[in-house]
C-alpha cells in the first residue's frame, strides 16, 4: 500500500496493547493529535532508544494533547517484556503481522516487503501533517515535538481568522 503523504487522510486502525489498552485513530485523535511510530522489531538497533526518548518526552506531549503510538512488529509478549523492560509511561502496541505497518506503507523491499521505522504526525482531523520516512532515533521524539508545535500554530494562526499566504507570510 502507498505510504501517506501531506495532507493525506490517515488510514483507521484499532489496537490493543498486552495491558488491554486499545486505541483507534478516529477515537483518539478526538481529543488531539497522535504521533504514529513504527518500529520494525524489538530486537531492532534503534528499538529501545527511540521508545526511551519517547517516555522522557512524554509530558511534553501530554502537554500538547497528543498521543503517542508506537506500533511494534512484534507478538503481544514480546512487547508486554520490551514495556516492562524500558519502564514506558504510554502503552506501545504489536503487530505480530504487520498488517497496519503494510497499511500505511511502512515496509521495503520489492519481493519481500520487510517492516521499517517510520512516523507520522497526524492532526485532529485525521489527516497526515508530517510523514517521516526516515526515523532518526536520537532526533524523532524531538522532530515530533516540533512538527506538533508547527501545526498547532498554524492552527491557532486559522481560529484566530489569520491565513498564510503563499511564501508562509502571514496575512489577516
Amino acid at each position: 500500500m502507498k505510504t501517506p503523504t501531506k495532507g493525506d487522510k490517515a488510514p483507521d486502525f484499532t489496537l490493543t496493547s498486552p495491558d488491554g489498552t486499545m486505541a483507534s485513530l478516529a477515537t483518539v485523535i478526538q481529543t488531539g493529535p497522535v504521533v504514529l511510530l513504527f518500529v520494525p522489531d524489538i530486537t531492532h538497533r534503534d528499538a529501545g532508544e527511540i521508545v526511551d526518548n519517547f517516555r522522557d518526552d512524554y509530558n511534553e506531549f501530554k502537554a500538547l494533547k497528543a498521543s503517542v503510538i508506537t506500533v511494534i512488529n512484534a507478538d503481544s509478549e514480546a512487547v508486554s517484556k520490551f514495556h516492562e523492560e524500558h519502564q514506558l509511561n504510554y502503552p506501545i502496541f504489536p503487530d505480530p503481522t504487520a498488517a497496519l505497518f503494510r497499511k500505511y506503507g511502512a515496509v521495503e523491499g520489492y519481493l519481500l516487503k520487510k517492516p521499517r521505522k517510520y512516523g507520522f504526525v497526524i492532526d485532529r482531523e485525521g489527516n497526515v501533517s508530517k510523514p517521516f520516512r526516515s526515523v532518526d532515533s536520537n532526533k524523532f521524539s524531538r522532530q515530533a515535538l516540533y512538527a506538533l508545535r508547527d501545526q498547532m500554530g498554524r492552527s491557532a494562526l486559522r481560529d484566530a481568522g489569520q491565513k498564510e499566504t503563499g511564501g508562509g507570510k502571514l496575512q489577516r
